[in-house]
Parts: C-alpha cells; structure tokens; sequence
C-alpha cells in the first residue's frame, strides 16, 4: 500500500523531493549517476540525456526522441528509477510498453516544461 500522505519534501525544501508518484503533474529533471532525464507528468513524456547536458531545457538531437510515458514506476532518490513507456511506431503492432530503466536517482527538481530545440 501506498503512503502518499508522507511528504516526499526531504528537511531541505530548495533540495526537491525525495521522490515522486506520478501523480504529481509539472515537468521534473532527474539527475542520475549517469544521465538526466527530464520527466514531464501532464504531457506524460521522457527525455534522456545521455551525458550531463549543460542546460535541460535544451533538447539535443544527439540525445535521442522524446519517448511517451505510460507510468511512473519508481523515481527515489537513492534508489535505482524505472517507468514504462508506450511503444511508438510500428513497434505498436507487436510491443506493447517497454521498460526504461536508470541508474541510481541522485536528485529530483522541479524544471519549467518550456522546450525548445538546440540550433542546428
């Protein structure tokens, strides 16, 4: 059973919170050991950035498509994140969600969900 009356807000509020639900809506930047990513909960998307990228609101075609989320698994501070996203294209025919996996989550911070694409 879920606690979600526990505030996920650790002893330093500027920190961000020690985890998420899901259910929280806004758009979040996961910082993990190896990548960012930056999840947003009302559009329902993933972006990965494959290497420390200086500036998130910042898409680089290097990093990848934005990819739908379908849930919200785990994403804790700490602990290793996991969610699950819809199959895109033809992959729709025969696959019907797909597991994302990250290494251990480092911080969470709440990011504006303005997204714009890098000069080419």
């Amino acid at each position: 059973m879920v606690d979600t009356a526990h505030d996920p807000i650790g002893e330093d509020p500027e920190a961000g919170p020690d985890y998420l639900w899901g259910i929280e809506g806004g758009c979040w930047l996961i910082t993990t050991e190896d990548s960012i990513y930056r999840i947003d909960l009302d559009a329902m998307t993933v972006d990965r950035f494959r290497f420390r990228f200086p500036d998130p609101l910042i898409i680089s075609r290097e990093n990848g498509p934005r990819h739908p989320l379908k849930e919200l698994v785990q994403c804790r501070v700490g602990k290793t994140g996991y969610w699950l996203l819809e199959a895109e294209g033809a992959d729709r025919e025969t696959i019907e969600h797909y597991w994302q996996r990250s290494s251990r989550v480092v911080s969470i911070q709440p990011v504006p969900a303005v997204h714009t694409e890098s000069p080419e």
